[in-house]
């Protein structure tokens, strides 16, 4: 059963649409990058029933406010799986490394995948703020083997 689900989580990322900035207020871009983000945790084998409602907000706030910045901004300061959650010490790393792998599918902007995201976060992160990020993302990288 493990291998079948595992080939269909790779069907799956096989054919997925990567999308230019611009593009990433639609649906299509939402529901790609969902695609992505359950099958990379299925592919991690860290796989939670909460994934199904990865960014489950944004198609409808992008209905209500119509401006993709406003519910961007929005959904980060909200939602524990970005590093911009201000709540830092409740940030849910694992969920952090399953976006940032599973970007590099769906975003022609974010060729990176988790491990080449932090270094290159580093850069525009504020220097004792990187050094909180790095030391709670390296343990991560790590157990699910991505720490390259």
């Amino acid at each position: 059963m493990k291998n079948l689900i595992n080939k269909i989580a790779e069907h799956c990322i096989s054919n997925l649409k990567k999308f230019a900035p611009e593009e990433r207020s639609s649906f299509s871009y939402w529901y790609n990058h969902w695609k992505a983000y359950n099958a990379v945790a299925v592919r991690l084998g860290q796989w939670k029933f909460k994934y199904l409602f990865h960014d489950i907000e944004k198609p409808w706030l992008m209905l209500l406010w119509k401006d993709y910045k406003l519910v961007q901004t929005w959904h980060r300061a909200h939602n524990n799986h970005h590093i911009e959650y201000p709540h830092i010490f409740d940030i849910d790393w694992e969920a952090v490394v399953i976006d940032w792998e599973s970007s590099q599918y769906t975003k022609f902007a974010c060729p990176r995948n988790a491990y080449h995201e932090l270094c290159y976060i580093e850069t525009e992160t504020d220097p004792n703020y990187y050094t909180f990020i790095k030391a709670n993302m390296i343990p991560v990288l790590i157990k699910l083997g991505l720490d390259e």
